[in-house]
């Protein structure tokens, strides 16, 4: 079963009118293994109107605010919250639920406008959800040492496709993560959505950090991503763990060769920790997301400056994989990693080849057949 909740303010307009959005949200999911939940203070009146109103109220169940941390949906993944008011910010974080802003209702409040996941159309919620529904895979997942785990979500090798459809997703995914198209950001992130909801290994998170990109700005869907990530997981730390003091040159403006023979040290010399993480990352998980992994270079550099801190656990999480062979690099680091004067010094390398899954190309390929109908 798929909860889906929605605020009284965006279920009715201010004269109490039901919004026609969702009088075609109910027509297009009967049938289906989807529940329309209210989510009011005045359940009594509002199951009035809604019986005034609807042919079918039945349909429609309701739940009061407060009651929502102490009921069972709390214990199910698949749910949302279509909000409009500032305090269906609460209910969302405090539950782990996810926060839509739906851009068709006028005048939502800017905290649901800052923090909500952006949808523009009836449409693309209903294809959220589909997306949502179906099972996670995940292209490769493999430990790079005890304490550190690479997850990819999907295949980024246009060599390596299995379907004709999954080409035009790498491409779509590329618009998006590179290009910053939002067009089909919805498909992308529910993708990702799905990982990271329905993995327990992903429960315990102490901080949702991102790889800078080469020019440390961060203006690119990856940091969006982990914004929604940070408020959907409760894990208030805003500031960014990684800072880029120094551009680095892109790797697509690389040859694959230098980019080996380089390895991490080209993100060490431009990387540091940030000094507001100074004493407080021992003993802590920290999940790291970025949008793509060809042979682990940037998360290489991570790795050794997260260990210099003893950190207990580290989980890399990328959106799209190369299925290169991942090139682990000890590397011993002297000095102060809050600042940029620390020196380094490359130790062993090893290369390590993940195990491909098959069944995310198929999830890559049904999404296709979601948002293209």
């Amino acid at each position: 079963m798929f909860y889906l909740l929605i605020s009284r303010n965006a279920f009715f307009d201010n004269d109490n009118k039901i919004r026609s959005e969702i009088v075609d949200i109910l027509s297009s999911i009967k049938g289906k293994d989807i529940q329309v939940v209210l989510v009011t203070r005045s359940i009594a009146k509002y199951k009035s109107l809604l019986n005034e109103q609807l042919d079918n109220s039945s349909q429609v169940k309701y739940i009061h605010r407060r009651n929502i941390s102490k009921s069972a949906l709390k214990k199910n993944n698949n749910i949302m919250l279509i909000g409009a008011v500032d305090t269906d910010i609460r209910i969302a974080a405090n539950n782990k639920i996810l926060m839509i802003n739906p851009s068709w209702i006028p005048n939502v409040e800017d905290n649901i406008l800052k923090y909500g996941f952006e949808l523009d159309s009836v449409d693309q919620l209903l294809k959220c959800i589909e997306i949502f529904n179906i099972e996670p895979e995940l292209y490769s997942d493999f430990h790079i040492d005890s304490s550190t785990r690479l997850i990819a979500v999907s295949n980024a090798n246009k060599f390596r496709k299995l379907f004709d459809n999954e080409e035009n997703m790498i491409e779509i995914y590329k618009s998006t993560l590179k290009y910053n198209n939002d067009f089909y950001k919805y498909a992308l992130y529910l993708h990702y959505l799905t990982v990271i909801t329905g993995l327990y290994v992903f429960e315990d998170v102490d901080y949702w950090m991102s790889v800078p990109s080469s020019t440390g700005k961060n203006n690119n869907n990856v940091y969006d991503v982990v914004k929604q990530t940070r408020y959907l997981m409760k894990n208030q730390r805003k500031e960014e763990m990684f800072i880029r003091h120094t551009p680095a040159k892109k790797s697509t403006y690389m040859s694959p060769a230098d980019r080996k023979r380089l390895g991490c040290s080209r993100h060490l010399e431009t990387i540091h920790l940030n000094e507001k993480y100074k004493g407080k990352l021992k003993g802590k998980k920290i999940c790291v997301i970025d949008d793509y992994v060809t042979n682990g270079s940037s998360f290489e550099s991570i790795r050794n400056l997260l260990v210099k801190e003893e950190v207990k656990e580290v989980i890399f999480l990328a959106i799209g994989s190369f299925a290169q062979p991942y090139i682990k690099e000890e590397v011993d680091i002297f000095g102060d990693v809050f600042s940029s004067g620390y020196k380094f010094k490359s130790k062993h390398r090893e290369y390590l080849q993940p195990e491909k899954n098959a069944k995310a190309q198929q999830v890559v390929n049904k999404i296709h057949e979601i948002i293209i109908q």
